[in-house]
């Protein structure tokens, strides 16, 4: 005998719903992820881009420290510091330290931004190609050359200027002086 949704209890057809529909759960939790702050919504925009050139929430930065890495391709001095970086990255990750990279290009191709991604494969996100941001972002952190990584609190506060100076001299534990 089929049992119809007007015969079960509320909870029961909660969970029926739940059951029968893939997103419903989906919606659940996009409700409660975290919401990064207007501040960093105001610098970053809504959408960032990962390494494979897909969307990615600006939320996704909420309640994290983040690096602003400015860089591009052709820059040999990028190209020294960027594998630094990156093994740094992954290591505040492999800690589960609240910590995120966005990348600001100075590549005057996407392909080009995107292979460096590749090439030194950054795990982290990317303000998106030829966003107008980006020169906001170089005027508000006085960048001047680059590589430069400037570090952010969640709420979008200025906590240095010289993350690349930190990395280089205190490695792994440059994070600490930021938290």
């Amino acid at each position: 005998k089929k049992i119809t949704k007007t015969n079960l209890s509320s909870a029961d057809r909660k969970l029926a719903d739940q059951l029968s529909s893939p997103f419903a759960n989906k919606k659940e939790q996009a409700k409660e992820a975290p919401k990064a702050p207007d501040a960093i919504h105001d610098l970053f925009g809504d959408e960032l881009r990962d390494a494979r050139k897909k969307k990615v929430s600006t939320d996704a930065l909420a309640g994290k420290t983040i690096g602003i890495y400015f860089s591009a391709h052709w820059c040999p001095p990028c190209r020294a510091f960027t594998p630094s970086l990156v093994e740094f990255h992954n290591e505040m990750t492999k800690k589960g330290k609240p910590f995120e990279i966005v990348f600001v290009s100075s590549d005057r191709e996407k392909a080009a931004m995107y292979d460096y991604m590749d090439e030194m494969d950054m795990p982290w996100l990317a303000l998106p190609f030829g966003d107008s941001r980006k020169k906001e972002l170089s005027e508000k952190f006085n960048v001047r050359g680059i590589p430069k990584l400037v570090i952010i609190d969640k709420d979008g506060d200025l906590i240095t200027e010289n993350g690349r100076g930190d990395v280089s001299k205190q490695g792994k534990d440059a994070f600490d002086g930021w938290d």
